[in-house]
C-alpha cells in the first residue's frame, strides 16, 4: 500500500475530495471571470487540503494550521523534493487571509497571479500523486 498508516486511508480520501471540490470551484470561477482574489483563495484551500492529506498518509496524524509554508516544510520531512515548492507556498499563502476581508490596502490579484496559482496546484498535485503511487489525489468528485 502507498501509506504507512492504512487506517488513515478514509481520512486521506476525505481531504483529497475536499481539495478537489476547492479546485473545481476555482476553475469554474476563473472560467466565468469571477474575482481573481476568490479564485486564488480556493487555490490556497486546495493546496492546504492536499498537503494535509499527504501528511496524514505519511504520519497518520492531522496537521494543525493553515500556513502553507509550515505544511510544506513538514512534507519535506518525508520527501525533500517538496523544497522546490517553498517559494510557491509563500506566494499562495497570502491569499488565505488577505483576500477574505476588507482591507485599507487591498491585495490586487492579476490574471497572471491566478494562473500561477493553478500552475502551483498542478505541480504539488503531481508530486503527491508520484509519492503515493496512484491517482488517489485526483479522484473525481
Amino acid at each position: 500500500m502507498c501509506c504507512p498508516y492504512d487506517a488513515a486511508i478514509e481520512s486521506i480520501n476525505e481531504w483529497f475530495v475536499m481539495a478537489q471540490k476547492d479546485l473545481r470551484s476555482a476553475k469554474i470561477l476563473f472560467e466565468y471571470d469571477a474575482d481573481n482574489e476568490i479564485v486564488c483563495f480556493h487555490c490556497q484551500q486546495t493546496l492546504e487540503k492536499y498537503l494535509k492529506g499527504y501528511l496524514i498518509a505519511m504520519t497518520g496524524e492531522l496537521q494543525e494550521g493553515h500556513n502553507l509554508l509550515k505544511l510544506c516544510k513538514r512534507a519535506m520531512l518525508h520527501d525533500l523534493k517538496f523544497n522546490v515548492f517553498l517559494k510557491d507556498m509563500a506566494f499562495v499563502n497570502v491569499f488565505y487571509i488577505e483576500t477574505r476581508y476588507p482591507a485599507i490596502d487591498p491585495l490586487l490579484v492579476s490574471k497572471e497571479d491566478t494562473e500561477e496559482c493553478f500552475r502551483i496546484v498542478d505541480g504539488v498535485l503531481t508530486r503527491i500523486n508520484e509519492l503515493l503511487g496512484s491517482s488517489i489525489a485526483t479522484k473525481k468528485v
